[in-house]
């Protein structure tokens, strides 16, 4: 998502949890941002990218933001 008003972006990645700690599986979602570098392209039309990585388990959720 890219707001046009300002030059700043958000890549969110989701990962559902079947056994593991959310605040791990949230970190494993932002290291997957990285990895795959999904920034890459948004770097030459934005200077601000939020990064958040977004863990599910049933009903509860984690999200860490970089």
């Amino acid at each position: 998502m890219i707001d046009k008003k300002l030059p700043r972006a958000v890549i969110i990645e989701f990962k559902v949890s079947d056994n593991e700690d959310l605040e791990k599986t949230a970190l494993k979602a932002l290291e997957q941002i990285e990895e795959k570098r999904y920034e890459v392209d948004l770097r030459e039309r934005v200077s601000n990218i939020v990064k958040a990585g977004i863990a599910l388990k049933g009903k509860s959720g984690r999200c860490k933001i970089v």
